[in-house]
């Protein structure tokens, strides 16, 4: 009964801590450093498209996470705002289109990198230099075990008996 009295309140916590980590990300995103009314997702699909110019739709929405009708949306907001370029019929099916970011959606998307480089470097600045690889680490580590859970794992309730065998290896 204390074991799972203990386990609660663990896992308590570290809701707690996610719940906050969630909250203060939102903070010093690209909305918080300027944005120009783009949304993070907008900005964060911009971003990809610097790396996957020419991909087809599908394929965008694949690689951010969202279904391809969500990419759809949010890339008709950047291409009313002349960010980006949908061409249609390019690619070997004929009927698929593919994005192109345009020559302002780099130069926004240039903006955003350098005034978050610079939220970056402030936020390292402040953590004690002889804990900067711990804390690395421990992001990289959060990272690897959320995106292996899946979007959907991340809401699946979780088993007390499932978190007890896990806490005992």
């Amino acid at each position: 009964m204390a074991q799972q009295s203990a386990i609660k309140a663990q896992v308590q916590q570290w809701w707690d801590e996610l719940e906050r980590l969630a909250r203060i990300l939102g903070q010093v995103g690209p909305d918080e450093v300027c944005c120009g009314g783009l949304s993070q997702r907008q900005c964060a699909i911009l971003r990809t498209l610097v790396a996957q110019e020419g991909a087809r739709i599908s394929n965008l929405a694949a690689s951010s996470c969202i279904s391809p009708s969500a990419m759809t949306r949010v890339l008709e907001k950047l291409e009313a705002r002349k960010l980006v370029e949908r061409v249609r019929g390019t690619l070997a099916d004929g009927r698929a289109a593919s994005v192109k970011i345009t020559a302002a959606g780099r130069q926004v998307r240039q903006q955003l990198d350098e005034l978050m480089r610079e939220r970056t470097r402030t936020i390292i600045a402040t953590i004690p230099a002889k804990q900067r690889g711990q804390v690395l680490a421990a992001l990289k580590l959060l990272n690897d075990v959320i995106a292996s859970s899946g979007c959907c794992g991340l809401n699946t309730p979780v088993e007390l008996v499932t978190i007890t065998e896990s806490h005992n290896r």
